[in-house]
């Protein structure tokens, strides 16, 4: 009879820890082959995606905050924050936006130039239209554009448009975003924006049955391509553009707040600060 081959193991997963017990995972309990990781301590079966890789327990990561982390009581509430600057991100992001908006600025100003000129008036001689003017209007296929053709770019140049804009939020928010979760003793709320602008996503704490990792589609120099899930009345993803320590710290954070019985099952007190 064939011998069985032992499970393929990885050194990437040599510090694991289950995401229900925070327990230490060893390598003879990871199969990759399948993807799933067996805990000796509470028995699941958790996905590879899902385990923790730092090597620290929940106490060691909230012991040592990253920069721009913050988790304080404010009444009843828990107030967990973390920042999303990153100056990777900032610096990629300028140089992406400047290529990708200089380009679309240069039709966006044909486009403008002749809204201006069908809607309202010629366009005075001088002006700088990049193409040139033609009887007070800017040139497109070596003739003065109409309103059809007009219309036409501006419906064309929606979508680069959209992009440009999206590279440029993306930026501020790597520069000032943050992420702001308040957990109250019967609502809660993960808030992910900058400035006034932020998505609020609202669950249930009563609820909550699992705090995990999840793999996200979203992946860079600065970010890890995982992301925070919470598992209650409704699930809540967040977190993608946290780099590795704030995502690992803000995990920790909320599993101690929402899931404590899984702190103190690792022989740790779970006490809210």
């Amino acid at each position: 009879m064939p011998r069985s081959r032992p499970p393929r193991r990885s050194l990437e997963f040599s510090n694991a820890r289950c995401p229900q017990c925070d327990g230490a995972i060893p390598q003879d309990r990871i199969n990759i082959a399948e993807g799933l990781a067996q805990c000796p301590a509470c028995g699941e079966l958790t996905r590879l995606s899902q385990l923790n890789l730092c090597g620290r327990s929940i106490e060691e990561i909230l012991a040592k905050p990253p920069s721009l982390c913050s988790m304080q009581a404010d009444g009843s509430q828990v107030v967990i924050q973390a920042s999303l600057r990153s100056w990777g991100g900032v610096l990629g992001l300028t140089a992406m936006s400047l290529f990708w908006n200089g380009i679309i600025s240069i039709f966006v100003t044909i486009a403008l130039a002749g809204l201006y000129a069908n809607l309202i008036g010629p366009i005075p001689n001088g002006f700088p239209v990049p193409g040139g003017l033609q009887q007070g209007k800017p040139v497109m296929n070596d003739k003065p554009m109409e309103l059809g053709e007009t219309l036409f770019m501006c419906i064309f140049l929606i979508p680069f448009v959209a992009v440009g804009t999206g590279m440029l939020l993306g930026l501020v928010t790597y520069a000032f975003g943050k992420i702001v979760a308040v957990i109250g003793p019967e609502e809660a709320a993960v808030s992910t924006g900058v400035f006034g602008l932020k998505w609020t996503k609202r669950f249930d704490p009563n609820e909550v049955r699992a705090v995990m990792f999840e793999r996200s589609h979203m992946e860079s120099n600065t970010t890890t391509g995982k992301l925070i899930e919470i598992q209650a009345d409704r699930t809540v993803r967040f977190g993608s553009m946290l780099g590795d320590d704030r995502l690992q710290w803000m995990h920790a954070a909320l599993k101690k707040v929402l899931m404590p019985e899984s702190v103190q099952g690792n022989g740790n007190a779970a006490v809210l600060p």
